[in-house]
């Protein structure tokens, strides 16, 4: 473990500086500041393992220096411990209740001083290497998400290239629709966190994957489907979920998979009930999937597909408007209306990548 930190020592007093840089310089890099002020300047402006600091400070008290040290470092915890001439018990409380990791009497000895200073620093430093081994553990979990994510949208993709074109357009929709309703400060109760506007955008490539177990037969037919192939096809919906929960439970953090498998399952039910699997309606919808069910319609529209031609975009959007508060969320829906001209140059976008590759297809 490596002994050597940069401690920055907050002192008015010269002769105390003097002891600690005595006891402390031998071993490690040590900076002075005579006032809290100009300790604030030295930790905006450099970087330190440990602050001991004076339990008196001649320019501000000890709870507004822990606030404004705590300002400065986060997110950062930077360990501090407080020194004082004063072996009255209630300031050692004190010092603890304001957030310093040690307080040590400037009468006891040199070597206790030593001892209980490098204490903290190997613990704190125990921990930054724990935090940054679980923040190497987190990233490989991640590339082993996406690298599922990106298998299963390439096994759909090699079945149906339309449908897999599909996935990565609505997941651009999707990111569209949730920025627009942050914007609106529509649903903020849910997506004031930013982590579950996330979570709906990650989780969208992976609303169609119950497709992986629909017959070629069904999912390829070039006209429409029957009864009972439509009741066969809507069974893709509640496999998916299944598929997300089973795959993806062990590696993947709890909010991204709630939010995949709730997408996944119920991106098919409809704001006045009449969608599946479940008949759903209203709010009863995941917000998720609600989001999901207008840019699927909407791709669905402006699409060529084997069963029918693509519709104008005006087409599609006049749609959409009649079926604000029956297929669709009517503020999601108004979000969507209103974002018309960001919604077509995002569609032409992806239509003009897919004709690059049919060209180089060719």
């Amino acid at each position: 473990m490596d002994s050597h930190f940069r401690i920055l020592l907050v002192d008015g007093d010269n002769a105390n500086l003097l002891v600690m840089q005595q006891i402390l310089d031998s071993a490690h890099e040590v900076e002075f500041a005579f006032t809290a002020r100009e300790a604030a300047f030295k930790l905006a402006t450099s970087s330190f393992d440990l602050i001991i600091s004076g339990y008196d400070l001649p320019d501000m008290t000890l709870p507004d220096f822990f606030s404004s040290i705590r300002r400065i470092t986060s997110p950062r915890e930077l360990p501090i411990i407080v020194m004082s001439d004063d072996d009255d018990p209630a300031v050692e409380e004190n010092s603890f209740r304001l957030g310093a990791q040690d307080f040590i009497s400037k009468n006891s000895r040199i070597g206790v001083i030593e001892r209980r200073i490098m204490r903290v620093l190997e613990l704190y430093q125990c921990r930054a290497d724990m935090e940054q081994r679980y923040q190497e553990q987190e990233e490989k979990i991640e590339k082993i998400r996406q690298n599922i994510v990106e298998a299963f949208a390439s096994i759909i993709e090699g079945r149906d290239q339309l449908t897999g074109m599909h996935i990565q357009r609505t997941a651009s929709y999707v990111s569209m629709v949730v920025q627009g309703l942050v914007r609106n400060g529509y649903y903020a109760g849910e997506l004031e966190d930013e982590a579950v506007c996330e979570a709906i955008v990650q989780s969208a490539p992976l609303h169609d994957i119950g497709k992986i177990a629909v017959s070629d037969m069904i999912l390829l037919k070039p006209g429409r489907l029957t009864h009972e192939e439509f009741e066969i096809m809507k069974q893709h919906a509640r496999i998916g979920g299944r598929m997300i929960e089973e795959t993806l439970k062990s590696i993947e953090k709890p909010l991204i998979l709630r939010t995949a498998v709730d997408m996944a399952t119920h991106h098919h039910e409809k704001w006045n009930g009449k969608g599946y699997p479940d008949g759903l309606r209203g709010e009863q919808i995941p917000l998720c999937a609600r989001v999901m069910a207008i840019a699927d319609v909407f791709d669905a529209l402006v699409s060529k597909r084997c069963y029918k031609e693509a519709f104008s975009y005006d087409r599609s959007f006049e749609i959409i408007r009649e079926e604000s508060g029956q297929h669709f969320d009517p503020l999601i829906a108004e979000v969507f209306l209103s974002m018309k001209d960001e919604i077509i140059r995002m569609s032409e976008s992806w239509a003009l990548g897919e004709n690059e590759d049919l060209c180089c297809l060719g």
